[in-house]
Formats: C-alpha cells, structure tokens, sequence
C-alpha cells in the first residue's frame, strides 16, 4: 500500500510540474505574441474583441510548440526538487530500485505523448483555421488607427486613403479616399461611431465615379457618410496546411502522391510533425531517468546533469531536423519511422545497464 502511495506521489509531482512549466512558458510565450499582434489593431484596424478572440485561439499552437522541451525541464526539476529533498532515499529504503522507477516515469510519459497527439492532431488546426476565420470575416472598423496623416494607407482591399492632417481625435483633413471605381475628395472628415461600429463622416468634398460606358460623374456633397464595414481586412481566406483537419492533409497527400505533384512533400512533413514528434517524448523520459545515477565518487553528478540535459537539447534539435530531411531523403523518412521505437529500446537497454554497474557507495 506504502508502494502505491510512492508511485502516486511521483506520478503527481512529475505530471504536476509538467503542466506548470508548460503552461508557465505558453503564457510567456503568449503574453509576447500577443504584444506583437497589437498591430491588428493599431495597424490592420480590427476592434478590440477580434483582436481578444484571436490571441485565445492562438494559444493552443504556442503551447503546442513547447508540449516536448517542457517535458526535458519538468523532469529535470523534478528530479532535482527529489534528490535535493532526499526524497529518493525514500523509494530506495522502501525497495524501490532505479530501474522500477524509471519504467514508471517512462509510463507517466504516456500522458505527455497522448496530449501531444491531441494538440498535433485535433487542437491546434481546429484553432488555427477558427483564428483564421474570425480576421478573415471580421469588419474594418478601427477608422482613426489606419488614417496615418500624409500616408497612403492600404489596409484593405481595393482601398486606398490618404490624410492630409489627423489629430488623432478622430477629426481630419484633406482626406481622399480611391476605390476601384470611385474617388472621394473632402476638405475634411470625422470618425463617428454608431451600434458600436466606426464611420467615417466627409464634408464638403466631390465623388468621382466611373460609369458602365467609363464616363465619369461628378458629384458635389456637403457632408455624406462613408461606410468601411462593407470591407473586409486584406488577409488570405483560404486556410493555410496548419489550419487544415489531420484527416484532409492525408487524403490530399495520397492524391497529390498518385498524381507525382511536389506539394505532397508538403503534407508529408505535416503528417510527420503530427505524428511522431510527440513519439520522441518517452525517449526523452529515459535519458532524464541517467539522472537517477548518485555515486558522485564514480562519476561527477554535475557534469553529468548538464550532459543529460545537452544531449536533450540535442535529440530536440535532431527531431526537427529529422522532420525536415525525412520528406527530402527516402533514407530518413526511415530513420524517422524507426528513431522513436528503436531509440527507445537502445535507451532502456543503456540506462539498465548504466544503472546496474552503479557502484554501491
């Protein structure tokens, strides 16, 4: 019963700090990228509430791209939180040996590899393609940001404006504005706002517009009403291969491979990366296990945390670029199939014997 207790107590402080370095980077990692898409507002004009929905969908990708270096840092602060405590003495006076605890933190790893697979494979598109689509659909309707005086600014399609004078206050002058049809040319403008969306209000100014026959028609107005929410910000609709269902990328990857077309080298990496990048992390569980090494008198403990920890960091650069080489070379394609499975026999095989021949001080 005492044993079941130790096991649980390391499967929750393993699992624990797990999930709080992966969601401690994530938000990091976040709060940065968040900063950096401000620029949807100050920049493409959308409002404060896309600008909200898009960056909590994003956070799904972000923390997907630190689902395996997290783990390499959650195991090593537990390892060393437990070793500096002399926690482990408990395991070992209680018959627990090194390798029992290893083929356990191996089976905690399961649980990292499973929520990998749902990220690659579910999550993250399903994010990426909602995040897509609330830009693509979303009005224009932050005027006062993109009206940059004595610029021509190209925020959406098939528009042009330029500002004579803005004093950010939401009053202008010298305001034209092109369309693909049409120019508007007004001594001055103002941004109005109406059932919480923006307009732009032109004084004393003509309307330019080209006719069926390409006769152009002249209209003089003292005040009219330009309405931008009928545009739509100047992105691309059409979802790009991370924002596409796992099951789509592999059809498309059959028929694309029938045909002999190139992109199917396209959908190949992607079907890599969400499947066996999440594989590697039970490898990665096994090297930190060399951790459980003690006999400092062997072996110095501290060089041999940071060999473990550089060889992580290695394996971590290796997968990517195994990734990349294995749609290009038919040889790592292979090596890619094998790597995660063969790595983790060859892993268990080492650590059983580096363990074995630890001397007993």
């Amino acid at each position: 019963m005492f044993k079941n207790k130790l096991n649980y107590y390391l499967i929750s402080e393993t699992l624990k700090s797990y999930f709080f370095v992966l969601l401690t980077l994530s938000i990091l990692m976040w709060i940065i990228q968040a900063a950096k898409f401000l620029s949807l507002i100050t920049v493409s004009g959308l409002s404060i509430i896309v600008y909200l929905k898009y960056i909590l969908l994003i956070f799904p990708k972000i923390s997907s791209q630190l689902l395996v270096i997290s783990f390499l840092f959650s195991l090593f602060f537990t390892f060393f939180k437990l070793q500096e405590n002399k926690e482990f003495e408990i395991y070992w006076l209680n018959g627990k040996s090194k390798i029992e605890i290893s083929f356990l933190i191996l089976k905690i790893s399961i649980i990292p590899t499973l929520i990998a697979l749902i990220f690659y494979l579910l999550l993250v598109p399903i994010s990426n393609f909602k995040s897509r689509e609330i830009i693509a659909n979303s009005e224009f309707s932050m005027i006062n940001s993109l009206v940059k005086s004595k610029n021509f600014n190209s925020p959406l399609k098939k528009l042009t404006i330029f500002v004579g004078k803005n004093d950010n206050k939401g009053n202008l002058e010298k305001v034209y504005i092109f369309e693909e049809l049409k120019t508007i040319i007004a001594k001055k403008g103002r941004v109005i706002n109406f059932d919480n969306k923006n307009y732009l209000e032109l004084i004393d100014g003509f309307i330019h517009e080209k006719n069926n026959v390409n006769k152009i028609t002249v209209v003089k107005f003292n005040t009219t009403i330009f309405d931008f929410t009928k545009y739509q910000t100047d992105v691309v609709k059409y979802p790009k291969l991370q924002e596409r269902s796992t099951s789509s990328i592999i059809n498309n990857y059959i028929i694309t491979k029938k045909n002999k077309n190139k992109i199917s080298n396209e959908y190949l990496l992607e079907i890599h990366k969400r499947i066996f990048k999440p594989l590697f992390i039970p490898l990665i569980s096994i090297l930190c296990c060399f951790l459980l090494y003690s006999n400092n008198e062997k072996i110095n403990l501290t060089k041999l945390k940071l060999l473990v920890f550089a060889t992580g960091t290695l394996l971590i650069i290796f997968i990517e670029l195994l990734l990349t080489f294995s749609v290009k070379y038919f040889l790592f394609k292979y090596i890619l199939y094998l790597s995660p499975f063969v790595g983790l026999g060859f892993g268990i095989l080492s650590l059983n014997n580096f363990l074995k021949n630890e001397p007993i001080t």
